[in-house]
């Protein structure tokens, strides 16, 4: 049974899924969210229950394996939901968005919300930081031996939600990993997904996304030296 959740400018058009753990995969720095959304899909063998639809989403459709599909698609398996966009929710949209998918929550008694996010670094250490939304979500974090973030601003989906959460009282938590630019980071994807099964008890397999990482140093490494190979231009005064 699909049932509607809408604002004024979001709705809903999705399964209820009772006393799942919420993940939260959209766009940002590294598009670490993003690639560990698609990296869960793949997994885990999700399936669609529904998506999230807004006139103002920006006008395109994703394709995937030939097939166009939602750009803002929301997925189950085993007690999971994933929330996954494949592009960055506009600024307009977020608090209509952050809306829908709490009260969704609410209605659901959803146990939980995971977001992730990145922070940019001058040198990788392959860490993986954490916030969370509650003194009790932090001790989790903690008890975990996670390195917490401890100032900062989170924007966009991930931040607002975690307050929204807040507000009505459901625990949430955000994975940062560590990235150096705006470039696709599968591999610090990867030691995210690593912190993520440890803390909800999944088995997800990072694999894919170390050998997408090779493959992205190779490329940029061969490509780095093809420019130092090259001639200086001019400098014109």
């Amino acid at each position: 049974m699909r049932i509607e959740t809408e604002t004024e400018c979001c709705e809903i058009i999705a399964e209820d899924i009772e006393n799942a753990i919420v993940l939260e995969g959209s766009p940002g720095i590294g598009l670490i969210g993003n690639i560990i959304g698609w990296l869960l899909v793949e997994d885990l063998k999700m399936r669609e229950i529904g998506y999230i639809d807004s006139k103002y989403f920006p006008p395109l459709a994703v394709l995937y394996k030939g097939v166009t599909i939602h750009p803002f698609r929301i997925y189950e398996k085993d007690g999971i939901v994933l929330f996954l966009s494949d592009f960055i929710v506009p600024v307009n949209v977020v608090y209509d968005m952050t809306s829908v998918i709490v009260d969704w929550m609410e209605r659901n008694n959803s146990k939980e919300l995971i977001t992730f996010s990145s922070f940019v670094v001058r040198e990788k250490k392959e860490a993986v930081m954490g916030a969370a939304n509650s003194e009790g979500g932090l001790k989790r974090l903690n008890d975990m031996n996670m390195q917490i973030l401890p100032f900062g601003n989170l924007n966009g989906l991930p931040g607002t939600l975690l307050t929204r959460c807040a507000i009505k009282n459901i625990p949430g938590s955000c994975l940062f990993a560590e990235t150096l630019g705006p470039y696709p980071d599968p591999r610090g994807a990867a030691n995210v997904v690593d912190v993520l099964n440890k803390l909800i008890g999944t088995e997800i397999n990072p694999e894919p996304l170390l050998k997408e990482a090779e493959e992205i140093e190779a490329r940029l490494k061969k490509l780095a030296e093809t420019v130092q190979g090259e001639p200086e231009s001019p400098i014109y005064m």
